[in-house]
């Protein structure tokens, strides 16, 4: 699948989503059509996949060429954009997995009126429900200790309950209890939160995303009531109501986001075809444990495995024979390390190769594998398994490197074997 079929897939399963996805050479790997609309409109850019993005031609173009450059460095940089009394905002982000370098940049505009650019309202505005009901967004006034005064109908809509009276402590996750204090109290600044009692609705943006692997990875269906839990922005600015000191609050739902970040990050480290951890993603745990091991001692084993008779299933059968292999051996596996309950980590490494990592010595994942390389008639495998509890190895690469000499001495010696390591 090319890289512009996997953006293409998790980006258009968000609808109204004005984003698209530049890699590190600039080039434009995919577009929603809201933002190829907008960008179009704003910039004059033709957004054209597989190209040189943004095309340096205006002003516009390099501004948001710096905002790229930003991201790049691995920093999130915002540039704005009016049109006709409307604020338009261009956020670059850097796409990037925790301890690896940056993949991409993720470009993605975003409209607030100019009332929402400045959400401070006139004393006389303020002291008025009704007048807070024509305010676009979704906002309410509190005092500065978090009673509701004033709820306008853009966030009622959205709220289970009645608000006014209550605080708006009792309502957000409680992990933020003490940022949202300091906002409430400076009357300024902004927390993310998680708010069970708010609702998605037609002013808030929602999606229904989508699975961006494939059908048959047999994932965990999601939970429906912690997928329907909306992820909120609350924003505070100073404000009057009844001539006395208050707070306006706004809050921007922006559960579409994350769940479009989670959906980036899972394309980034896991294999779409079996579902389990890709090289990227076993790289990433496996440096963590090494370090751990280095630093804090215990046992942890690498086992290196290769599916031998994979190519000649895959040359003389078919790619569709292969895969059902390889399914076939990872569903296999994964059912026979759950039953062995000991939280060995399987992933795979190349399309052949697959690892297995366990917080156990070299002889006992060494038995894992005899054991594993005798359950299928259909699979010859061999192994090579090498063991960090000694912390003979100084770094993640020797690990591995000690695990696929291991694996090469159990071919060579005639396949169908496991050979642990002595280094």
């Amino acid at each position: 699948m090319t890289a512009k079929t996997i953006w293409g897939e998790v980006l258009d399963s968000c609808p109204g989503l004005l984003c698209c996805v530049i890699n590190t050479k600039g080039k434009l790997l995919h577009a929603t059509n809201g933002y190829k609309a907008v960008a179009s409109r704003l910039f004059g850019h033709s957004c054209e996949e597989g190209r040189n993005y943004p095309p340096l031609i205006t002003e516009n173009d390099k501004a948001i060429h710096e905002a790229l450059t930003a991201a790049c460095l691995g920093a999130t940089n915002a540039v704005e954009f009016t049109e006709k009394g409307n604020i338009w905002e261009i956020t670059a982000s850097p796409l990037r997995l925790e301890g690896h370098g940056i993949s991409g940049i993720v470009l993605k505009i975003s409209s607030e009126s100019s009332s929402e650019k400045n959400n401070a309202l006139p004393p006389v505005v303020q002291s008025n429900p009704e007048i807070l009901n024509t305010v676009p967004f979704r906002a309410a006034i509190t005092d500065t200790k978090g009673k509701f005064l004033a709820v306008n109908k853009n966030l009622a809509s959205c709220v289970r309950a009645d608000l006014i009276g209550r605080n708006i402590i009792e309502l957000v996750s409680p992990e933020i209890d003490s940022d949202l204090t300091h906002i409430l109290m400076t009357r300024s600044g902004s927390v993310e939160c998680t708010m069970p009692d708010i609702r998605a609705a037609s002013n808030f943006s929602q999606s229904d995303i989508s699975p961006c692997l494939d059908e048959e990875m047999n994932e965990t269906p999601p939970d429906t009531e912690i997928d329907n839990i909306r992820h909120i922005r609350i924003h505070a600015t100073p404000s009057e109501w009844n001539a006395e000191d208050s707070v306006m609050l706004t809050f921007e739902d922006i559960t579409d986001s994350l769940r479009t970040r989670e959906q980036l990050r899972r394309l980034l480290t896991l294999d779409r075809s079996t579902g389990i951890l890709n090289r990227m993603g076993l790289e990433h745990v496996m440096s963590r444990k090494v370090h751990e091991a280095i630093h804090e001692g215990g046992h942890l084993s690498l086992v290196m495995i290769r599916v031998e008779n994979f190519r000649i299933i895959h040359e003389t059968k078919g790619w569709l024979s292969g895969r059902r292999i390889i399914r076939d051996f990872v569903k296999g596996t994964r059912k026979f390390l759950t039953e062995r309950a000991e939280g060995i980590i399987l992933g795979r490494w190349s399309d052949d190769e697959f690892v297995l990592l366990s917080d156990s010595s070299g002889a006992s994942a060494a038995a894992v594998a005899n054991e594993l390389r005798g359950r299928s008639k259909d699979i010859v495998m061999s192994a090579g398994v090498a063991d960090f509890s000694e912390g003979s190895y100084a770094s993640s690469g020797e690990f591995i490197e000690a695990a696929f000499s291991a694996l090469t001495e159990a071919v060579n010696s005639g396949g169908n074997a496991v050979v642990l390591s002595h280094s």
